[in-house]
């Protein structure tokens, strides 16, 4: 089964996105942090597909972006930012410069979600080493 790590703001819950992604066949792991979620990339194995809203407690998710993207440059997942606050161009523009592979506009519809979910671990390239 594919995981998904998805940290999540205070706005709202993060239960109906999280159930309509299991029950398309994700496991998600929750993370209200950038400490917890930092932890658990460290420590564990790496998810198939990291979602940071925006508006996360701490750093914002577009700080946690970048700074994932800076601490794991190796890393094997895609990135994907959403935002039902931050809706117009520079802030996925911004977005994309943090490292995120997409940057999703919330609220969309079920099928759209699940449909840029896929998209973004199915045409994920990991980033090359830096040689040196």
């Amino acid at each position: 089964m594919r995981t998904i790590f998805f940290a999540h703001d205070q706005q709202e819950s993060p239960e109906p996105r999280k159930h309509f992604l299991e029950l398309a066949g994700y496991v998600v792991r929750l993370f209200s942090t950038f400490g917890a979620l930092e932890s658990a990339l460290v420590i564990g194995p790496a998810p198939d597909l990291l979602l940071i809203d925006s508006l996360l407690e701490g750093k914002n998710g577009f700080e946690t972006a970048r700074e994932i993207s800076q601490r794991h440059p190796e890393r094997t997942f895609p990135l994907v930012l959403c935002s039902q606050i931050y809706r117009t161009r520079p802030f996925r523009e911004e977005a994309l410069s943090c490292g995120a592979q997409d940057y999703l506009l919330l609220p969309m519809p079920p099928d759209e979600f699940l449909r840029r979910v896929n998209q973004a671990i199915g045409y994920f390239v990991p980033p090359k080493a830096a040689t040196g």
